[in-house]
């Protein structure tokens, strides 16, 4: 193998006014190799992949690939390098098919004009080239996320890309989805391509990378082959500190008052709820864990009001209902309903903290229809002082904070209801490990204030850690309970979620 790294980062400096944002990165990488770039969210690890993938520059440093230093301008200078980049938001036409969107930048041609069928031939050719099918003449808003990913991943063998960015590649998957986008990774690895991957799923890193390198604050703090590193040290690393552990306690008595029943709950439609049954009582945090389709996304998004055809008995805090038919009648029952997208379903990136604080229910904040702005400003800074958003001002833009703070955000601005029941859906998805620890200590603060809570989550560890009872779905059916859940029933969780008993 050619001892020249395919990529090398010299002292690579990014400044934001008096902000530095990365200071002096150093690393390289050969190919075939798999690394990851792990760190808070803030810790710089988007820009590094913004300057490598060339749309941001920075102040000092160069990159080299294969040995030749580069200096990228715009993205297609990196593209035509052999450097292509994935970010977490995937980019795409919804309207157009899977081979259109491959074919997007070169597409096949003749004479100046496209052939549908020769658009289709070359990019089964790259499919097949990657490993994978593909519903190529579907459109590509009738596919799934995963298949999604797999369009990127096929678009950058069009651009027989040498070096692969991947940026929270497996956030919105589940386990057997991750799996797969894993074991392409491999193939494509072990055809020499080169592969960036920003992860939060410390699992997944240690158990597919041949390399780590840890940012903190913008620095470099830790460069190890994953081998030679334990995940508790790369938290330590990621934090400066060792990660807390924070011990279960019964916050929920026996005779505590069920704020959240469900009975008899179906739905015929796919993915299907097949007479579930639940109890959360008031103070205690219960989580629900199963694989895609497994029907725990549907039981989340019918109490969100989402799928008024699931019919059972649903009483919250002893009112009882046959159905949910919309979010309003959700809200009004007394669920607080935090969605699994929060940038398409929960939050108006485009408009401030203050704003999104309060937009759930304006009649909190107004008066004969006008919006009492000292009102809106004391409301929106108690939930802001709540939550722990760290931000400038509950002025600044939602879209302006990372990840974990506009989770915080959009928590937030659920709370404004005051509502009994909290039914949490992929609460901390994409978010860094620090995030993760702040966002379950603000959960089980409102749990010792007497908020029920339904967690929903495809990560077993966060389910573990956070959930004083922690349900199994499994094809629409409740098939397991485990009270006070640790790491050791996570192998139990699991079998029960993929249907071993």
């Amino acid at each position: 193998m050619d001892p020249t790294p395919v990529l090398s980062v010299d002292g690579v400096t990014k400044r934001y006014g008096e902000n530095v944002v990365l200071d002096g990165i150093t690393f390289s990488l050969a190919a075939g190799e798999r690394t990851a770039l792990l760190g808070e969210n803030g810790a710089g690890k988007s820009t590094l992949a913004k300057i490598i993938a060339g749309s941001t520059r920075p102040d000092d440093g160069g990159i080299a690939v294969d040995g030749r230093g580069v200096r990228f301008t715009v993205p297609r200078d990196a593209l035509a390098a052999g450097v292509s980049f994935i970010p977490q938001e995937l980019v795409y036409v919804p309207a157009l098919t899977v081979a259109e969107n491959i074919s997007l930048g070169a597409p096949p041609s003749r004479f100046g004009f496209t052939s549908p069928s020769a658009m289709i031939r070359a990019a089964r050719k790259y499919a097949d080239i990657a490993g994978f099918d593909l519903p190529l003449d579907t459109p590509m808003a009738d596919i799934s996320l995963a298949q999604r990913q797999l369009v990127e991943i096929a678009k950058a063998v069009t651009r027989q890309a040498r070096i692969l960015i991947l940026d929270e590649p497996t956030a919105a998957l589940e386990s057997e989805d991750s799996a797969r986008l894993h074991e392409l990774l491999g193939r494509l690895s072990a055809s020499g391509v080169a592969v960036i991957l920003i992860s939060h799923r410390l699992e997944e890193v240690f158990a597919t990378c041949d390399t780590v390198h840890v940012l903190r604050n913008g620095a470099l703090v830790r460069s190890s082959r994953t081998a030679d590193l334990t995940p508790s040290q790369a938290i330590a690393d990621m934090l400066g500190h060792e990660q807390s552990s924070t011990a279960k306690v019964d916050r929920c008595p026996s005779d505590a008052p069920p704020r959240l029943e469900v009975r008899g709950l179906r739905r015929t439609q796919a993915p299907i709820l097949d007479d579930v049954d639940l109890v959360v009582r008031e103070g205690e945090i219960v989580g629900l864990y199963g694989l895609r389709g497994s029907g725990a996304d549907t039981l989340a998004e019918t109490l969100g009001g989402l799928h008024p055809d699931a019919v059972g008995r649903i009483a919250v805090a002893g009112a009882t209902m046959n159905r949910l038919r919309n979010p309003r009648q959700s809200w009004r029952a007394g669920i607080a309903y935090v969605p699994a997208d929060r940038k398409s379903q929960g939050l108006v990136l485009i408009d401030s903290i203050r704003r999104n604080f309060t937009l759930p229910d304006l009649r909190r904040v107004s008066r004969a229809g006008w919006i009492l702005r000292r009102r809106e400003r004391a409301v929106a800074q108690n939930l802001y002082t709540r939550v722990r958003v760290r931000a400038r001002s509950i002025d600044q833009t939602v879209g302006e904070l990372s990840g974990g703070n506009q989770q915080k955000v959009l928590v937030g601005n659920r709370l404004l209801a005051d509502a009994p029941v909290l039914v949490l859906h992929e609460p901390s998805r994409g978010v860094d490990v620090g995030a993760r620890e702040e966002i379950h200590d603000i959960l089980r603060g409102l749990a010792d204030g007497g908020t029920a809570q339904l967690v929903v989550t495809s990560d077993i560890e966060e389910a573990v850690l956070l959930c004083d009872r922690l349900l199994i779905v499994h094809r629409g059916r409740i098939v397991d309970d485990i009270a006070f859940p640790t790491r050791a029933d996570q192998a139990r969780a699991l079998e029960a979620a993929g249907g071993i008993q």
